[in-house]
């Protein structure tokens, strides 16, 4: 399923900044990516959709990161850092990871697994998306935001 939140660029919504830390210790939040385009994507270990479409995000993200685009996983397992992380190494995760509270998710409306939103360099949701995306998919609704 798919819904754009947005088509003409004066009803873009702004997407909610937020700060957590990565798998690494280091704080992630929305407005160190300002002028990059980011693919957020909310997924967890027990989620099968989101297991498949894993390989397709680390796949976007090599592809497409000298060009701007920085993927930020949201992963929505709270009590299970050690899954995430292990999971993260299993699939050779190369974007940041955050363990989402839920706070997160009320602000952004997640209530499913895989959920994806794409923010323009602008800070602004342009596109969200129900379910595992492909990497075609993918590329094709990032490559008119570069």
């Amino acid at each position: 399923m798919h819904l754009a939140l947005a088509s003409p660029p004066d009803t873009d919504v702004p997407a909610p900044d937020f700060e957590l830390t990565d798998l690494g210790g280091k704080t992630v939040g929305l407005k160190q990516y300002k002028g990059k385009v980011v693919v957020l994507n909310f997924w967890g270990t027990w989620c099968a959709p989101c297991l498949k479409e894993t390989p397709d995000l680390v796949a976007v993200q090599k592809q497409f990161v000298g060009q701007g685009l920085v993927v930020i996983g949201v992963a929505m397992d709270q009590s299970n850092q050690a899954g995430v992380q292990a999971f993260a190494k299993k699939y050779q995760v190369n974007y940041p990871i955050v363990i989402t509270d839920n706070r997160l998710n009320h602000n952004y409306g997640v209530i499913v697994a895989p959920t994806t939103f794409i923010i323009d360099k602008n800070g602004n949701i342009v596109y969200r998306h129900l379910g595992a995306l492909t990497r075609q998919e993918l590329a094709q609704q990032i490559t008119r935001l570069l």
